[in-house]
C-alpha cells in the first residue's frame, strides 16, 4: 500500500472553536500532530518504532496559513505527507479542505530525530520511510527567523507546565504552545502562526511569555527563567 499521503475525513466539533466561532490554533496544531503520528506509523517510523532505536522525533518548526475560515460542525479532509529528507531534518507538509477539494488551511512542520541516549540531534540516515516522498510543497519560501522578544518587567503571559501538558518525551507537547501565543495575544486574532522551539519545556517549569507589535503582526517569545525557549510570529 502506498503511505506516501495519508487523509482522513473528520468533522470540526464545536470544542475545536473559540467563543467567537473562529477555529483555535491549538486545534490546529492538534489535527496536524494526530495525522503526522498516524502516518509515521504507517511508514515505519512511529513512536514505538523509533524507541526500539533509541531515537524519537522532535518538532522544530511549523507554521500555518488559514485560507478559509473553517465553520462549526463543519467536514473536512485532513491531509499529510512526508517531503524529501535533509541532512539534518525532515520536512512534512499539510492541508486541510472542505468536502469541495478548496484549501482552508495549509501548513508545513520541520522535525529532527534525537538520541534517547545521548540527547544529541541524529543524521536523517538513520531512519527511512517506507514510501517514496512526494514532490509537492505547500510553500516555496523558507521558515523565517523570529526576532526574540526582550525579556520585560512583567510578563505578558504566565504559566507553569502541568503534568496534563506533557507527551510521551516526557516534556511540553508543542501544541501547547499555541494556546499560550493565543493567551498571550488575547482578542488579537491571526491567520498565520509560525513557532520556532528552541529548547524544551519539562513538568514544573514557569513559561514568562512577551510579545511586540510589529508593523504586520506580532513577535512572542517565551522564557525560562532567562533562557529563551521558545519564539513565534502571529499575523
Amino acid at each position: 500500500m502506498d503511505y506516501s499521503k495519508y487523509i482522513v475525513k473528520i468533522k470540526l466539533f464545536n470544542s475545536y472553536f473559540d467563543c467567537n466561532d473562529k477555529i483555535k490554533p491549538t486545534a490546529i496544531f492538534n489535527l496536524f500532530q494526530d495525522v503526522a503520528c498516524v502516518n509515521g506509523e504507517q511508514l515505519g517510523v512511529g513512536f514505538e518504532a523509533m524507541l526500539s532505536k533509541n531515537l524519537y522525533w522532535v518538532l522544530s518548526r511549523v507554521k500555518y496559513d488559514i485560507i478559509i475560515a473553517p465553520k462549526v460542525d463543519e467536514e473536512v479532509f485532513v491531509e499529510t505527507w512526508p517531503c524529501e529528507k535533509g541532512k539534518i531534518d525532515f520536512d512534512r507538509d499539510f492541508l486541510i479542505k472542505n468536502l469541495n477539494g478548496e484549501v482552508l488551511i495549509m501548513g508545513t512542520s520541520k522535525w529532527c530525530v534525537i538520541s534517547s541516549v545521548t540527547r544529541t540531534l541524529e543524521r536523517t540516515d538513520n531512519v527511512n520511510y517506507n514510501c517514496t516522498c512526494l514532490q509537492t510543497r505547500n510553500y516555496t519560501e523558507k521558515f523565517v527567523k523570529t526576532e526574540a522578544v526582550e525579556i520585560k518587567d512583567k510578563a505578558d503571559f504566565v504559566h507553569t507546565v502541568t503534568f496534563s501538558e506533557i507527551d510521551h518525551n516526557q516534556h511540553l507537547n508543542n501544541v501547547n504552545y499555541a494556546t499560550y501565543v493565543t493567551n498571550t495575544l488575547a482578542d488579537y486574532y491571526f491567520n498565520h502562526l509560525q513557532v520556532n522551539f528552541i529548547s524544551e519545556c519539562k513538568l514544573g517549569d514557569e513559561i514568562k511569555v512577551f510579545k511586540k507589535q510589529t508593523d504586520n503582526g506580532y513577535l512572542i517569545s517565551g522564557y525560562v527563567n532567562e533562557t529563551l525557549k521558545f519564539s513565534a510570529f502571529a499575523k
